[in-house]
């Protein structure tokens, strides 16, 4: 007798556990068909269109100039800019030059400029320093402090030393040329234009301005 209880006490048993996991089954398949369905909506639901991609031809040309930016007969767009670059070079290499005795320059030449040698600057230098002492209302006395040096102007060094030369640079050769440019007591940079017959002889300051002054004054042949 009490095996035949044991008996049915097991089938019970293992009825009820097969109807149990049966049934925790289906509610894992119901959750799981569930959270499905709610990722399928929020896919559904998102915008994969790409946001505030510019596309390489997308309002070419259309670059805004600075709000502070103003041309007039002189000066282009792209004068402001390069005038401002320099001015900031400027700047850098004052400050690098009191403290580290040393200039540098990111503003590469666009075309070929010729070098001088030690005695060429030597020269350069001698004449630059006459020049500012002749003109102290100008000028301060000459001092080594990275105030003065090769100009770093490809508008300048297009002038001298592309194409054929007309006006005060008429007849000199690309190595009998030189733009020097030098802080003034006023704050301001001025480039120095000086000349030589031919290597050996003295350099001379043929012209003093700034790049809008010169290229009018080479361009008119004065």
């Amino acid at each position: 007798m009490k095996k035949i209880l044991m008996i049915v006490l097991t089938i019970t048993i293992l009825i009820g556990g097969s109807l149990y996991f049966q049934n925790q089954s289906s509610y894992s398949e119901y959750v799981s068909m569930q959270n499905d369905k709610t990722i399928s909506e929020e896919l559904a639901t998102v915008d994969n269109s790409p946001k505030d991609v510019k596309t390489e031809n997308e309002n070419p040309g259309n670059e805004e100039p600075p709000e502070d930016a103003t041309i007039d007969d002189k000066r282009t767009f792209e004068d402001i800019a390069l005038d401002k670059r320099l001015d900031e070079e400027r700047k850098k290499n004052e400050k690098s030059y009191r403290e580290k005795r040393i200039k540098g320059s990111s503003i590469r030449p666009t075309i070929e400029v010729p070098s001088h040698s030690i005695e060429d600057i030597i020269g350069i230098y001698k004449t630059v320093e006459a020049y500012m002492r002749e003109n102290p209302d100008r000028f301060p006395e000459p001092a080594d402090d990275g105030t003065r040096g090769n100009t770093d102007d490809p508008r300048i060094q297009h002038i001298l030393y592309a194409g054929e030369k007309s006006g005060i640079i008429a007849g000199f050769e690309n190595e009998n040329l030189v733009a020097w440019e030098v802080k003034k007591l006023d704050g301001e940079y001025t480039n120095l234009l000086l000349g030589r017959k031919s290597a050996g002889e003295e350099w001379q300051v043929l012209s003093e301005g700034d790049v809008y002054q010169l290229r009018e004054e080479i361009s008119d042949g004065n």
